[in-house]
């Protein structure tokens, strides 16, 4: 969920910055989206940087953006380290600390009809995580980001609007001081109609979303209301709101490492269809228009190339047990395979065999909330959309897509929801699993227990970087897949084992 929840607002303040400047109100093209050969290579570059693009849609003028921080700290925090220690996004290694600096997942590209610089999101916001080790910290591309909360960031700007507070010349002023302090062009042409348009805009979006505000407070760090997320979006195509689930599907931010090897992408694949498609249908959500990526076709396709030829080298930073190993990959093969593939050594290569296939929520036994959220209307709605007709499809699968296991180790904390702390939690009988800890986002990563640092309590006061994790809310049940648990405790340890060399 990018800046691009505020596509509303952004689509208007563009009209207003494009008339002051001449231009046609449609599109702003900045030179990195313009066309280029298709590859894999232009798709990382959309990855890791550029994001999908329509700035006008999906961006926000950079100075307004800036005021916005000083005027609404409270809010936003009143720097981009504030920022980013607020809903949990990664600040840039790079920067050494500077605090006008956005934070990794943020870019900035200028508008050619204004000359004004736009700041948009990039798929790293989310999909790049930090994995805090006594060795050193790694920085791990496509992998989710355990602490981003952005739905926290989204309420915070649908209470900017909402808050009768905004005030266009106050706005304009701060833009204009802080464009001058970060010497980025913002001429008086196009300031005003910008800020005008931006206060305009933000009150319709709080009006839009004040329905659904408490319903997402409540997410978690790293998690997602997925199908709530694109209701609200189909909203704006039907004459009445769709009514959503009785419980939120939460889902946790997912690694992209198992992409090459699927054909939908969600946990439960509910949306089906072409592949390009599929890969930008976020974008959609995000506020990106149909007609840009008519007019950027290479866009959507390089970036399906990227992720079906994602790689990653992520070896288990310590030394393994290599006969434990060897019982556990001989345990996983006859317990797990079927559903989680097989994995095998082909020189420095991990081969991977595994079939996509919907384990019913039934015999999985998980919180089937993220399935359920998928109700009749919900489907009705998404596949009576035209722009997606022909294209992509919405579906109720009953179940859960059990993920391919690159990289197993890193992943915590696990389970479509994030309901188990670590691998060993997992592997706990039902019974006994912890239902009522705290994470620590910021701790050091447990290599041993492979997952999070977590402490089994409810009761003392949190500290920074820490959250509460809650397993009898529903949504966030930790029961269901019991396979690990049923084993014996020296078959458990060995496939743990085994699992950090996958």
């Amino acid at each position: 969920m990018k800046l691009s929840l505020l596509h509303i607002v952004f689509a208007v303040a563009a009209a207003g910055a494009s008339a002051a400047a001449c231009s046609p109100p449609t599109v702003s093209s900045p030179p990195e989206y313009a066309e280029r050969p298709i590859s894999a290579e232009a798709g990382e570059a959309y990855f890791l940087r550029t994001g999908g693009g329509d700035p006008y849609a999906t961006g926000m003028a950079y100075p307004v953006f800036l005021a916005l921080m000083e005027a609404y700290p409270n809010e936003l925090g009143s720097d981009w380290n504030a920022f980013a220690e607020k809903f949990g996004f990664l600040t840039d290694p790079n920067a050494s600390g500077d605090p006008s600096v956005p934070p990794i997942g943020f870019h900035l590209t200028t508008d050619p009809n204004t000359s004004v610089p736009w700041l948009v999101g990039n798929c790293q916001m989310c999909h790049t995580e930090r994995i805090h080790l006594k060795e050193g910290d790694l920085l791990v591309s496509g992998l989710g980001n355990k602490a981003a909360r952005p739905h926290a960031y989204a309420n915070a700007l649908a209470r900017i609007g909402a808050s009768g507070s905004l005030n266009v010349d106050r706005l304009t002023t701060l833009a204009t001081k802080r464009a001058r302090a970060y010497k980025v062009p913002w001429s008086e042409t196009v300031a005003r109609p910008i800020v005008s348009a931006m206060v305009n805009g933000l009150a319709l979006l709080a009006k839009k979303r004040a329905r659904y505000i408490d319903r997402f407070e409540p997410a978690l760090p790293g998690r997602m209301a997925t199908i709530e997320s694109f209701a609200v979006a189909l909203n704006d195509y039907r004459d009445k709101p769709i009514a959503l689930a009785p419980t939120t599907g939460w889902a946790k931010v997912p690694d992209i490492r198992s992409f090459p090897f699927r054909e939908t992408f969600s946990y439960d694949g509910s949306g089906f269809g072409s592949p390009q498609a599929l890969v930008l249908e976020a974008d959609f959500l995000f506020g990106a228009r149909p007609e840009w990526y008519l007019s950027h076709p290479h866009i959507a396709t390089s970036m399906y190339l990227y992720l079906k030829s994602f790689s990653r080298k992520l070896p288990f930073p310590k030394t393994v047990d290599r006969t434990l190993v060897a019982k556990g990959k001989v345990t996983f093969e006859q317990v797990c395979s079927g559903c989680h593939g097989f994995y095998v050594d082909h020189g420095d290569e991990k081969r991977v065999s595994y079939r996509e296939r919907v384990i019913p929520k039934n015999a999985i036994g998980t919180d089937p909330a993220r399935v359920d959220a998928v109700t009749e209307e919900f489907v009705n709605a998404s596949n009576e959309l035209p722009l997606t007709r022909g294209h992509a499809r919405v579906r109720n699968t009953g179940g859960y897509i059990p993920p391919v296991l690159l990289d197993v180790w890193a992943r915590g904390v696990f389970g479509h929801a994030g309901q188990w702390p670590s691998v060993e939690a997992m592997a706990t009988k039902e019974s006994n699993r912890p239902r009522h800890f705290i994470v620590d986002t910021r701790g050091f990563y447990d290599l041993d227990r492979l997952g999070v640092r977590y402490e089994e309590s409810s009761a003392r006061p949190l500290r920074p970087g820490e959250y509460l994790y809650d397993g009898d809310k529903p949504g966030y049940t930790t029961g269901g897949h019991t396979f690990l648990a049923d084993l014996d405790d020296a078959e458990k340890r060995a496939v743990i084992e085994y699992l950090k060399t996958i």
